[in-house]
């Protein structure tokens, strides 16, 4: 078994894991995607911790959940402590060479000093993709477009493949293992632009689905009754066509040229996952490299009639991700493991495939026996987070708490699924009285993971770890019954 794999991680940003062949979408094509899939281990239960970028990249980063890490922002400019470690510190301090590209939105000098390569395509326009696309005479159509720089409506892109932010990431991916010392292992992750607006594929990608009979999903006439009403207002901007830019503006045409740039992005980024698999096989890397296709979010995609990711911290639409796993010569097991993970188990298992030491800061479980073919559940529910709401997900359930009055004085505004009945989430059952009971249950078992969670700095140390690594109220009770370490000093 190697003992040092390369890594590369392709990271796309808002990729709904529906919109995927492997997950039986009938349209959207997404050939390298299902190659990868079938040459490792899918997880087609995979959830992010929020809903959002920064935060959920903070938490792949460090494995922590966000009410540990504390970025809630979308700037991902909070302070962050300059001893965390991260994948890419803990890996770099390994041996490791290490890279990062691409759509990073994490705080640049808490990440960059640990990256042999650090080319993030946000912040101000001197960037180097800027700098590549001038040598070309080209300019980011993002960029041209400034003032609709966040468009939710779609069109064909004018840059060829070639000159869009994934065509650069392969060529940086090329430049970065041309500077890699012979025998170095490494650790790169391309953080794909797309499928997020500007909804702008080159034309060959958009041309894909030309003709085709896009169907809107099941639930985009939901009517968003017991719904909050952050969640109507969305909707009916969609409607009233708040997003329309293009013609014609009508909402019938909006919504399937909506899909189908979105549709083009995610086969934008598939294209470049199967060159960038050509470019390891081609240098004889393939066979002794991880590679993982995951995401920070997903994307409504017409869901309930909405144009992109919010609100989204309940919805599977937003949190459940693709999360794909090969390593040839890692001894994987391929197929499907059906099973609940999250992003932060992806840090700890990382390590132990590499034989390298995980810091003591990561909250994630590590899931490498399930690559290998033990399927044993190591969650019965998955958390995500937002600063003013937390949802939990489990088999059957899925409960959205937010504060009483949150959007209305006196109204409690949250929501519960039937998950397993009402896939598409369209029948919120929170004031249900029938559903009281399993209402509270969840709601429990989310106070109590915030609880047994949470690493307080200055108060209570976190809570203790059993012999298997994992936080254990048990042992934390056997403590206290002996009068040990977690009494003193706190009482």
């Amino acid at each position: 078994m190697p003992a040092k794999p390369n890594i590369l991680i392709v990271k796309p940003d808002q990729h709904n894991a529906r919109c995927m062949g492997i997950n039986g979408h009938p349209q959207v094509k997404t050939p390298n995607i299902d190659a990868l899939a079938a040459d490792g281990v899918h997880f087609p239960r995979a959830f992010v911790q929020n809903p959002i970028c920064s935060p959920s990249r903070m938490s792949y980063l460090t494995g922590q959940y966000v009410h540990n890490h504390c970025v809630y922002g979308l700037s991902g400019n909070e302070t962050l402590p300059p001893v965390l470690p991260s994948l890419f510190s803990t890996f770099k301090a390994a041996g490791y060479r290490t890279g990062v590209l691409g759509h990073v939105h994490v705080k640049e000098d808490w990440l960059k000093p640990h990256c042999d390569m650090y080319r993030p395509f946000h912040g101000d326009e001197t960037d180097a993709y800027n700098k590549y696309l001038e040598a070309r005479g080209r300019q980011r159509e993002d960029i041209e477009w400034k003032e609709l720089s966040q468009i939710l409506d779609a069109c064909p892109g004018e840059l060829s493949f070639e000159d869009s932010a994934e065509g650069y990431a392969l060529t940086c991916f090329d430049e970065f293992l041309n500077a890699r010392p012979d025998g170095a292992p490494f650790l790169f992750q391309i953080d794909a632009m797309h499928p997020h607006q500007c909804y702008i594929p080159a034309k060959q990608f958009w041309n894909l689905y030309e003709g085709a009979h896009l169907e809107l999903p099941p639930n985009v006439h939901d009517d968003m009754t017991n719904k909050p009403p952050n969640q109507q207002k969305m909707q009916a901007w969609a409607r009233a066509g708040g997003y329309t830019v293009f013609e014609p503006k009508t909402l019938e045409a909006a919504r399937l040229r909506k899909l189908r740039g979105y549709y083009g992005c995610v086969s934008q980024v598939d294209h470049m996952l199967g060159l960038a698999r050509r470019i390891l096989k081609d240098r004889g890397l393939e066979e002794n490299t991880i590679v993982i296709y995951c995401s920070d979010h997903g994307d409504m995609a017409m869901e309930h009639d909405l144009p992109e990711k919010a609100p989204g911290i309940s919805y599977d639409a937003i949190l459940r991700t693709p999360f794909i796993w090969a390593w040839p010569a890692g001894g994987f097991q391929q197929g499907t493991v059906d099973e609940l993970v999250e992003s932060v188990d992806q840090f700890p298992a990382l390590c132990t495939l590499a034989g390298v030491r995980p810091p003591d800061t990561i909250d994630g479980i590590d899931i490498s026996p399930m690559l290998r073919g033990d399927h044993t559940p190591v969650r019965d529910c998955v958390f995500a987070e937002f600063p003013w709401s937390r949802t939990i997900r489990t088999d059957e359930w899925l409960l959205c708490h937010r504060p009483l009055g949150m959007y209305r004085e006196g109204v409690d505004d949250g929501e519960l699924y039937n998950v397993k009945d009402d896939p598409w989430q369209m029948n919120n059952l929170y004031h249900d009285e029938h559903c009281r009971d399993i209402r509270e249950q969840l709601r429990r078992r989310l106070f109590d993971w915030i609880l047994q969670s949470t690493r307080y700095c200055n108060t209570w140390p976190h809570l203790p770890q059993g012999a298997d690594g994992k936080s254990d109220p048990h042992e934390l009770r056997r403590q206290l019954a002996e009068g040990g370490p977690w009494e003193i000093g706190y009482t």
